[in-house]
């Protein structure tokens, strides 16, 4: 896979969100990029609206958004950097690989950082360890899907499975901690599999993590509620969100339901809009 050109030079960090160190740890008064693909053709109502608000609301470490793709009018750029970055692929998980190698070749971002997505939004105060915890689906079933994102799995399970690795899929829709040299060693940028998707999140972590991961199940585990339905029983939404620290739509899930539930959740501006 090409290494992207001509990036634009990012915008520096704003007030009360020091630049990172060159390991980008949450320490102290460090921040973390937190990296953001985004695509305004497939975004649906005002996701990345809502998903930044979240984090400016509940993120408890030093962070800054970075936001790789297309941009919004609303977005302060004093407050978070956007990288244009047009779309390379219809294949999803080709076009955000792409994305992700943005990151990894852009120097603001951190040695360290979170990755997320626009359909992603904190619910409660959230740590970096909430962020660090390795988290699964148990393992990859291609039978399960269809499509681009079967044709990813099978390459991916065939990529872990021809060097003796785990295939647990690590595809949870929340938050996750990737090290840019970790990365460039598990998937190189010219492997030709890119070029064709693969499940970088599963295929990373397979690779890198030794700690036991934390099975997700909506209906018990502390961190994610996933939304599938456009209408779904608000009162058991804020019961199951009392103890989540996540949500996630899924395409399914966004309606005008969601849209008016997420501005009452975040009715205030937050610092990356104008």
């Amino acid at each position: 896979m090409k290494k992207p050109e001509g990036l634009e030079k990012p915008a520096p960090p704003s007030a009360g969100q020091a630049q990172a160190t060159t390991d980008g740890t949450a320490a102290g008064n460090t921040s973390l990029s937190v990296v953001i693909p985004y695509c305004k053709e497939h975004a649906q109502g005002n996701e990345l609206l809502f998903a930044l608000r979240s984090w400016f609301r509940y993120a408890r470490f030093p962070f800054r958004i970075v936001v790789i793709g297309d941009a919004e009018d609303w977005m302060d750029g004093e407050n978070l950097t956007w990288i244009d970055c047009p779309r390379v692929s219809d294949v999803p998980s080709v076009d955000t690989l792409h994305k992700l190698w943005v990151a990894v070749d852009t120097p603001e971002v951190t040695e360290r950082f979170i990755w997320t997505n626009d359909d992603i939004y904190l619910m409660n105060p959230v740590s970096y360890p909430h962020i660090v915890i390795p988290k699964v689906l148990g393992k990859l079933n291609p039978a399960a899907c269809k499509g681009h994102y079967r044709a990813a799995m099978e390459r991916t399970i065939g990529m872990l499975t021809g060097a003796g690795l785990p295939t647990l899929n690590y595809g949870t829709h929340t938050p996750v901690a990737f090290t840019k040299s970790k990365l460039k060693a598990v998937l190189p940028a010219d492997d030709p599999k890119a070029e064709t998707g693969v499940l970088f999140t599963s295929l990373y972590f397979n690779s890198v993590n030794t700690a036991h991961p934390a099975r997700l199940d909506w209906k018990t585990d502390p961190f994610l509620l996933p939304v599938v339905s456009k209408a779904p029983d608000e009162k058991y939404v804020d019961e199951l969100l009392r103890n989540k620290v996540f949500l996630n739509n899924a395409d399914s899930g966004y309606s005008p339901w969601l849209e008016s539930f997420l501005a009452r959740r975040f009715p205030e501006k937050c610092p990356a809009e104008l």
